[in-house]
Parts: C-alpha cells; sequence; structure tokens
C-alpha cells in the first residue's frame, strides 16, 4: 500500500460530496484528503491517491485476461492488479498464489467462482469473495474430458482436461477450506452474490461461516457485468481501502492526516 501525500485545506461537506460524485462517475474512488477535484488535475490527483496492490483470482475455464479483470483494471486505474492464470492443478494454483501474495505484498484478493474458492483460502489477507464457488470438484464432474479456456492464457493454451482424478483433487482441498477460520479472518473477508446467479449458490454457506454482516448482494448473474465492477464492486473496495487506510494511520501515529 503507497500512502500518498496530504493536502491540509479542509473540504466542506458539500465539496466533498461533489467530488466523491465525480471521482464515482469516471470510475476513480475518493479520499476526503484531496483538497478539490477537476478534469485537469489528474497529474496531481496521482501525487496524493492510495495506491493498493489487487489480486484478482479468475474462475474455472477462465484465465488472467478475463473481461472481468480488464473492467478492474479500467474502473481501479491507479491500483496495481495482478491476474495471473491459474494452473490447472489445485495444489499448484494455491501455492502459487500463497507466494505471489507476500512477494507482490498484496492488500485486497478479489475472486470469482472457483477464484472465490482460492480466495478464502488465503488467510489474513482482505477479500472479496464475488459468486464463490466452495465446491469446484461438483461442477467439475459434469464436464468431465477436454474443456475450452474462454480467454487467451499466458502459454497458449486453449484446452484442459478434467479428469477425474483432478477432481479428486479439487474435492480433498474443499474439505478443508474453512480451516483455522478466526473472527479476524471473518473481519476481512466480504462475499458477493448475484440475485440471480443461476450457476452456483454459495451464499448460505458463506453466511454459515462468516455471517450476515459482510454479506452482500447485487443485481446480477454469475458473471459480473461492466455495472457489477463500475458500482457493485467499487464500493465493496472502497469500503475496505478506507479501512486499510484508518489502520494505516493507527499503526503510523507520527504520521498526521489533515
Amino acid at each position: 500500500m503507497k500512502i500518498g501525500k496530504k493536502r491540509p485545506e479542509p473540504l466542506s461537506h458539500d465539496s466533498m460530496a461533489i467530488m466523491r460524485e465525480k471521482a464515482r462517475q469516471q470510475g476513480y474512488y475518493f479520499i476526503p484528503e484531496l483538497s478539490y477535484w477537476s478534469e485537469d488535475d489528474r497529474e496531481i490527483y496521482l501525487q496524493y491517491v492510495t495506491q493498493f496492490n489487487i489480486l484478482y483470482i479468475h474462475g474455472m475455464s477462465s484465465s488472467g485476461t478475463s473481461e472481468t479483470a480488464e473492467r478492474l483494471r479500467r474502473y481501479l486505474p491507479d491500483d496495481v492488479i495482478f491476474s495471473p492464470d491459474l494452473p490447472v492443478d489445485p495444489d499448484e494454483a494455491l501455492s502459487m498464489l500463497q507466494e505471489l501474495v507476500k512477494r507482490e505484498e498484496i492488500d485486497i484478493v478479489i475472486g470469482s467462482s472457483m477464484g472465490g474458492m482460492f480466495a478464502q483460502k488465503l488467510r489474513g489477507y482482505h477479500k472479496i469473495l464475488i459468486n464463490p464457488s466452495f465446491h469446484v470438484s461438483r461442477s467439475m464432474r459434469k464436464r468431465l474430458g477436454v474443456n475450452q479456456f474462454f480467454s487467451p492464457r499466458a502459454d497458449g493454451a486453449t484446452e484442459y482436461v478434467i479428469t477425474e482424478d483432478l477432481c479428486d483433487k479439487y474435492a480433498a482441498l474443499e474439505c478443508h477450506q474453512f480451516d483455522n477460520l478466526t473472527q479476524e479472518e471473518r473481519d476481512i473477508t466480504f462475499g458477493m452474490f448475484g440475485t440471480t446467479d443461476d450457476v452456483v449458490n454459495c451464499e448460505q454457506e458463506f453466511m454459515n461461516h462468516y455471517g450476515i454482516d459482510h454479506c452482500h448482494r447485487f443485481e446480477g448473474g454469475h458473471r459480473l457485468n461492466e455495472r457489477n465492477i463500475k458500482w457493485d464492486v467499487w464500493n465493496v473496495v472502497d469500503t475496505i481501502r478506507e479501512k486499510l487506510i484508518d489502520e494505516y494511520y493507527k499503526n503510523n501515529p507520527n504520521e498526521e492526516r489533515e
């Protein structure tokens, strides 16, 4: 997390409301410490923002170049979005993600569908699980054989094979996905569930483990559309952002926050 410089000039309530709306319209996030906003102030603005490292974990049959990843970059332009291709093997995928979040000092993890299951396993990180699929193996057993990737992958692969052995590996991982779940972990995890999702329905299971307070519903299906990214996901990211900024200044009391 990179905390930018802060301007000392106070803002009126009306000015803050105007700035927040302009920021939302342009796909940016708003911070109260920025003293003004105009069309020509982007370079100045970038000196004062808080930049986050965000990991996006894609779903089954997808890749790091998915449309969701590209939309996240569009509507969170001042953050760094990491969106790697997941190995097909679940153990390899989890190991890669565990190494990546440490190496890149990830602030927020966002996982969609199967990616939500992997995100849930990354303990100690603020995370957003979007229509998480906690039972990937069940879906896979219905798709045994050759399957196509929905979007291009870095290694050029266009298809992968689902076998019973692969399904068993996912099932073994799923059996222990809620192990070591502390209250602290519950407090930093958000679940987002589309009201018309007819592919995966793990909302009740999420609430059983995390409670209803961090469960958010949005108008949409299993796959996120542009509005879902621009408004629904953006709002939850903004909530976490404000919390992390508050924690930063609490842990760094010698730094002034105007």
